[in-house]
């Protein structure tokens, strides 16, 4: 604990420098015969739709042999290094979702991920399951306390993406969500990384499901030796197998809270701050006997005594519920993007939402050709198309749950790669209300003690 105590208090020196705008670096990879990402996305956020078929059937926007890899629960030293270090070989992006408290433990590591031009969401402030808290207004916490860590971590606006932990969702926290703009993501293979296995068995499982899917989000979690370890012989057996990267992006950034903003601040100047600017090289010099190697991170491993974040729990197979009637948006900040964390509440905002939308989605590409018709899904286009949402599957609880418009497109754009033509979706369920959600109290200074209390109750359970 005393390990994880001190990782903290050093990780939180990467804060106070400048911040920077990170944006996705898509140019082409220098390196021939690498995996690559096929096409990147993006995804209109505005009323918080839902993707993974775990959870929510309506939106579907991947062809066949398409694939999207996310991670959750980091960063953690040593293991996420390693996975930044394998999608890069193979010049792959991804989708992190972070954990607050994480994110404030590894800055610096969370701004590796967004430099490396990956896309970054959310994942709460401690990984406390949204559908086991007593009431919501804990959840919102959560939900908020994380948002605003990790954009502070990051040092800029984060994608509005959101995955419940455990992939256990509520009514009220999904109409919050909708009416926060945050898109939310489930999963469609789960490779269950979690479970004490060798790399070659995940990778394996992981196949098995991945090929008697043909496409998917795939969920792991980067904090894992296990899966660290495997990504580099996961991406290999994508390459030989003719599977296609997609990259996700949202089409506007995150917005944050600003009393939770100024929570987190209190957070990060509530602990010593310890001068970490410069890279060890240019302090420790050896002067005599051989230099030591540089740091890899490509082993996945982790030095002796440093603490692992707790292991996740087994997804929930609760489905979502139709949220209740009512709905209140708490004050949101715009997130600028190069931030500077207010002492003062701010004029409400929320995420951009664009104006009333055609039923005809532009999906248009760059410079590749268009794709055949979809052959299972109501599509219209003049040159080709993309396969449309399947929204007959998707059960009435589900499609209220994402806050489906009975005019609303589909939210996802082809922004770049193969396959990118105007397409009309079929019209989904009316929207649902939403849930009243009020903005609570800000969180007073806590103690030591209190410190103390919650790293152990954070790292080791109640």
């Amino acid at each position: 604990m005393f390990v994880c105590r001190v990782a903290l208090l050093f990780g939180l020196t990467a804060l106070s420098a400048v911040p920077v705008a990170y944006a996705a670096d898509e140019a082409a990879c220098p390196r021939a015969g690498t995996l690559g990402v096929s096409r990147t996305v993006e995804i209109d956020t505005t009323g918080g739709p839902g993707f993974g078929m775990d959870n929510y059937k309506a939106y579907d926007f991947l062809q066949d042999k398409e694939v999207i890899l996310t991670f959750d629960d980091g960063p953690q030293k040593y293991t996420t290094e390693a996975v930044l270090k394998a999608l890069g070989d193979e010049c792959v992006k991804a989708t992190f979702f972070s954990i607050g408290k994480m994110a404030l433990g590894y800055p610096e590591i969370i701004r590796e991920v967004a430099k490396a031009g990956h896309t970054v969401g959310t994942h709460t402030w401690s990984h406390k399951s949204i559908a086991k808290l007593k009431t919501f207004d804990e959840g919102k916490d959560e939900i908020e306390r994380g948002i605003s860590a990790v954009h502070r971590a990051v040092g800029g606006p984060v994608a509005p993406f959101f995955r419940f932990p455990t992939l256990a969702d509520t009514p009220e926290a999904v109409a919050y969500l909708g009416k926060r703009n945050i898109a939310m993501f489930s999963t469609d293979i789960d490779s269950f990384d979690f479970k004490p296995q060798t790399a070659d068995h995940l990778v394996k499982s992981l196949m098995q499901k991945l090929d008697k899917r043909g496409k998917g989000i795939l969920l792991m979690h980067d904090i894992h030796k296990t899966t660290a370890k495997a990504v580099p012989l996961i991406l290999a057996q994508l390459k030989a197998k003719g599977y296609k990267i997609v990259h996700m992006t949202a089409k506007a950034p995150l917005t944050t809270v600003a009393e939770y903003d100024q929570a987190i601040e209190k957070e990060a100047k509530g602990l010593p701050q310890v001068g970490a600017e410069r890279p060890v090289s240019s302090i420790v010099k050896t002067i005599d006997g051989p230099a030591p190697a540089p740091e890899s991170a490509s082993n996945g491993g982790e030095p002796e005594g440093l603490p692992a974040p707790p292991t996740p729990e087994a997804p929930s197979t609760t489905g979502s519920a139709a949220p209740a009637a009512g709905a209140a948006t708490p004050a949101a900040q715009a997130s600028p993007p190069l931030p500077a964390f207010p002492t003062t509440p701010s004029e409400p905002a929320s995420n951009p939402a664009p104006g009333k939308q055609s039923a005809v989605v532009p999906m248009k590409s760059i410079a590749e050709p268009s794709s055949p018709p979809s052959p299972n899904g109501p599509v219209a286009a003049a040159t080709g198309s993309l396969p449309a949402a399947d929204t007959a599957a998707a059960s009435p609880t589900h499609t209220a749950a994402v806050n489906l418009q009975s005019e609303t497109p589909s939210p996802v754009k082809t922004v770049s790669g193969a396959g990118a033509q105007e397409i009309a979706t079929a019209n989904a369920a009316p929207a649902a209300p939403m849930m009243p959600v009020e903005t609570g109290p800000q969180e007073p200074k806590k103690s030591i003690s209190q410190r103390v209390k919650d790293a152990w109750e954070y790292w080791f359970g109640q």
